[in-house]
């Protein structure tokens, strides 16, 4: 039972599955939808505009779909970039999106632009800026040859529909809920994978060595020190079980527990024969406590254990553990990459590495945003998103409800 990890990335050897946490047993279902939904939504911001450019880019004007709601658009050009338009309709709806959803009276949207430290203008030209990194992201893309092709997409539709349960018709209801077609949502994943090779290309990920490692260890050795690495064997309780039921299950628990403390089963092969948890295959093993979340009282139970000490048995909402420390990290400094275990060592790796990409894709666009011809026009006085800023001192404890 898998539980939220700082980073997502692994390069090497798959990461043990850690010690269950208490909110994936009652909201599986919630969180197979959530995690899924959460691929779709994260493009629709970004992509709303970027399909929009792309569709309209090629006859050299920045639109979007016509206009369906209840204020009026002013048409013109917001500003140019490279020589195409970015239509002032455009601009308009992007705001308007924001401010209709909570912000119908005047007061409360010049509060909420004061808030958030902007005024209609400078709101105005994020967003500008926004669609024309969009745009160039599109134009370089192109440029560097950052393509994806039909089996790109084959392979991520099969992965989010893997990812969702492996039901096909399951996961296309799903998108259909919040707004997607199929086709539209590989069309958002298409320019998502693209983007993702542009990253490639520009900011190619290069593996720290190990003395950035070390020296990260050690500016960052309070957030790694102490950490436990454990196993553990899970005996399940279900939610609805009876007294009698539960009774039964700490009794079996407890003599394979004595079994271990006897020296009469070794600790991996008890976890592999009784253990409920998909951790049981690898002996029990769930990685270290720092770099996961553990529920309470199996952190608890951990943190009181020295390396190659068993627990008693553990209770938690998942039922009863047997938990046994495997390691401990535990240095005044670090001399040596040799001191670092290599879970540890690994994930500190994969987090430089992600950190050091991330750096260089974004000075990378600023460059490029940078070379770009970019023009924004005066914005004009009648846009519907305009206010007086003198108004957000009435519209502040509306805006904050």
């Amino acid at each position: 039972m898998a539980v939220n990890r700082k980073t997502a990335k692994v390069k090497r050897d798959a990461a043990p599955e850690p010690a269950p946490n208490r909110r994936q047993v009652k909201q599986d279902r919630r969180e197979k939808l959530s995690k899924t939904a959460k691929i779709v939504l994260v493009v629709i911001g970004i992509l709303a505009m970027l399909l929009s450019v792309t569709a309209m880019a090629c006859s050299g004007v920045l639109n979007e779909v016509n206009n369906k709601e209840d204020y009026a658009l002013t048409g013109g050009v917001a500003a140019t970039v490279n020589g195409v338009n970015i239509k002032e309709d455009t601009v308009t709806k992007q705001i308007m999106a924001v401010r209709s959803a909570s912000y119908e009276k005047d007061e409360d949207w010049a509060a909420y632009l004061a808030q958030q430290g902007l005024t209609p203008e400078s709101y105005r030209e994020s967003v500008i800026d926004a669609i024309a990194r969009q745009y160039l992201l599109v134009e370089a893309e192109k440029e560097y040859g950052a393509t994806v092709d039909q089996k790109d997409l084959d392979k991520a539709w099969d992965d989010a529909v893997k990812n969702y349960g492996g039901d096909e018709k399951a996961f296309v209801e799903m998108i259909g809920q919040i707004g997607y077609t199929k086709e539209a949502y590989l069309e958002s994943i298409k320019s998502s994978l693209a983007q993702q090779k542009l990253k490639e290309k520009v900011a190619p990920a290069k593996e720290p060595t190990d003395e950035e490692i070390v020296s990260y260890l050690n500016e960052n050795l309070s957030s790694y020190n102490g950490a436990r690495r454990s196993s553990h064997i899970l005996f399940k309780v279900p939610e609805d079980a009876s007294d009698d039921q539960r009774a039964k299950v700490e009794e079996e628990a407890q003599k394979v527990l004595d079994k271990i403390n006897a020296g009469d089963l070794e600790f991996e092969e008890a976890a592999k024969d009784y253990s409920e948890d998909s951790s049981a295959e690898k002996g029990g093993d769930v990685g270290w406590d720092k770099l996961a979340t553990f529920v309470p009282e199996y952190q608890d139970a951990l943190s009181a254990l020295s390396e190659g000490q068993v627990s008693g048995l553990v209770k938690t909402d998942y039922g009863y553990h047997i938990i046994k420390c495997t390691g401990v990290f535990d240095v005044q400094t670090v001399d040596s990459i040799d001191e670092v275990p290599e879970g540890i060592r690994d994930y500190v790796s994969d987090m430089i590495e992600t950190q050091a990409v991330s750096a260089a894709y974004g000075d990378w666009l600023n460059g490029y945003t940078e070379k770009a011809d970019i023009k924004i026009n005066p914005m004009p006085e009648d846009v519907p998103y305009n206010v007086d800023m003198s108004k957000a001192s009435s519209g502040k404890a509306d805006a904050a409800e």
